[in-house]
């Protein structure tokens, strides 16, 4: 992410919310995350095929039908842990977790592990780096009885 966003971030912090949020800001952009990545391009390339993963979007649902990763299902992060059962991967399917920046995946992962669910990745950049090399989207797919 560009320096001038970052600080944009911290700059909005103090104004909105004190220091804690805009260090949360700057703290964000570090890989303090509890499971191993996977790129963006290593994704695309199993998109379509036997081997892709289960993808999920931890997005509302409104950011979920502007854009997100084909294949994907979205389950938001506050909804996360009662559905479980749509999250976990089939056997032998690899499962991926992402959101725009990595904040929601960052709350997502030890809801995850708490629950047994401990086989999966984080989508390294998160959707900021899959859009970032214009890799393709999908728009849509809403439940819209889930608003």
């Amino acid at each position: 992410m560009p320096k001038r966003i970052i600080f944009s971030r911290a700059l909005v912090g103090l104004a909105t919310g004190g220091l804690l949020f805009a260090i949360g800001a700057l703290g964000a952009q570090t890989d303090d995350y509890m499971s191993p990545a996977v790129t963006p391009a290593e994704i695309k390339a199993r998109l379509g095929t036997p081997q892709a993963p289960r993808l999920v979007d931890l997005r509302t649902p409104v950011e979920f039908a502007a854009a997100h990763v084909p294949g994907a299902v979205n389950v938001p992060v506050k909804e996360l842990e009662k559905r479980l059962d749509e999250v976990r991967p089939a056997k032998g399917q690899d499962l991926v977790i992402y959101c725009l920046d990595g904040n929601r995946t960052r709350e997502a992962e030890p809801v995850l592990y708490s629950h047994g669910i401990d086989n999966f990745y984080h989508l390294k950049g998160s959707l900021e780096g899959w859009l970032q090399k214009n890799y393709p989207v999908e728009k849509g797919g809403v439940n819209r009885k889930t608003w």
